[in-house]
C-alpha cells in the first residue's frame, strides 16, 4: 500500500520502468525458450498489475471521494486509519502535529501496521482523523454444554 507521495512517485517510476522493460522482452529470442519469454512477460504484467492498482487505490484515497472504509476485524484497523488519513488529504507531517509528535514516529507507526502503539496514542490518532465507529462487536460463546 502507498503510504505517502514519495512512494507515490517511487511507484509510478518503478511502474514506467516495468512496462518499458516489459515492452523490449523479445518475442523470438534464439536464446530462451518461448515459454521462458511467456513467463517473463506474465510475471512482468501481474508486477506491473500490481503496482496499477496501488497506484489506483493512492490517487482514489487523494481524491477525497471515499469517507468510509469497512474493516472486517481489528486486525484491519492499521490499515483503515493510513487510507483515512491519505483520504482526509493530511499528510504524515499533519498528522503528526496534531497529536504533538515527531513526523518520523507517524512513518514508523504506518510502516510496522501501528504494532507499537499505546491505546493512548492510538486514541489520538483516531480523534486526529475524525474517525467514528459504526461496527459492532462480536465474542465468540462457547456451547453452554462444553461449559458444564
Amino acid at each position: 500500500m502507498i503510504q505517502n507521495e514519495r512512494q507515490y512517485k517511487v511507484t509510478q517510476t518503478k511502474l514506467r520502468e516495468l512496462e518499458q522493460a516489459s515492452a523490449n522482452i523479445e518475442l523470438e529470442d534464439p536464446n530462451l525458450h518461448p515459454r521462458q519469454i511467456l513467463s517473463q512477460k506474465n510475471s512482468y504484467n501481474q508486477i506491473i498489475g500490481t503496482l496499477a492498482q496501488e497506484i489506483a487505490e493512492y490517487e482514489e484515497l487523494k481524491s477525497g471521494r471515499i469517507a468510509v472504509f469497512q474493516i472486517q476485524s481489528f486486525n484491519d484497523l492499521p490499515t483503515a486509519l493510513i487510507k483515512a488519513r491519505i483520504a482526509s488529504g493530511m499528510t504524515q507531517k499533519e498528522l503528526a502535529e496534531k497529536i504533538d509528535t515527531q513526523e518520523q514516529q507517524i512513518q514508523r507507526y504506518e510502516a510496522n501496521h501501528y504494532h507499537a502503539i499505546s491505546f493512548e496514542r492510538l486514541m489520538k490518532i483516531v480523534g486526529a482523523l475524525g474517525i467514528s465507529f459504526k461496527h459492532s462487536v462480536e465474542i465468540e460463546l462457547e456451547p453452554l454444554e462444553s461449559l458444564v
